[in-house]
């Protein structure tokens, strides 16, 4: 849902209409993170596919090197794959919570299942649920991309968190968007600064 130009139903799933084409943005975006991992200096990359049924990565588009999470059940959900050998996580694509509802598409999880959730008393996004996962790992979030709301919800918990913000949230269905090359050129970038900084995050 945090993916440019995503603002309806029509783009998040195999009876959206708009389901085929966003499939390619959704990778575009995902690689020009592993670009910009790369040119940080990254040799092993992991990416969990976690949208929807989890299978919505086109995986013959990335390069032979990367593995890919896909489909479930899977223990640790969206952050299955991380473990404590791990120097960074990076989120994209993300949205705000239930709690935020200003958002694009904002929900938490499921809306369907869940009302919200909760850490230790506070509203927690998906964002904030997943960096906890990967804190519990000693692994660091350096970087989310996503609407304003979705970055400013986890900048709001983790601090100097490094962002990419690809569309601005006018409602739960609209939004001014980047265009999808200038969303991977952003995403490309912000990726490689904020793992050239990565010591200065902490999990």
């Amino acid at each position: 849902e945090g993916i440019a130009g995503v603002v309806s139903d029509q783009q998040l799933g195999p009876a959206g209409f708009e389901y085929a084409r966003f499939r390619e943005f959704m990778t575009a975006e995902a690689l020009a993170a592993i670009t910009g991992a790369k040119e940080a200096g990254a040799t092993e990359i992991v990416v969990s596919d976690s949208h929807g049924n989890m299978q919505n990565l086109l995986i013959e588009r990335f390069p032979a090197d990367v593995q890919i999470v896909r489909s479930s059940p899977r223990p640790l959900s969206m952050m299955q794959g991380v473990d404590s050998t791990f120097d960074a996580a990076i989120f994209i694509g993300y949205h705000s919570g239930t709690a935020n509802p200003q958002g694009v598409r904002a929900h938490t999880m499921s809306s369907a299942r869940y009302a919200g959730i909760d850490i230790n008393g506070a509203p927690s996004a998906e964002s904030r649920v997943n960096a906890a996962i990967a804190g519990h790992y000693g692994v660091p979030v350096v970087l989310i991309s996503g609407d304003d709301i979705a970055t400013a919800e986890l900048k709001s918990v983790l601090g100097d968190v490094e962002t990419a913000v690809v569309k601005r949230a006018i409602g739960f269905h609209s939004a001014i968007t980047s265009t999808p090359e200038a969303a991977q050129t952003l995403i490309r970038e912000r990726t490689t600064a904020a793992l050239q900084r990565r010591a200065s995050f902490k999990p």
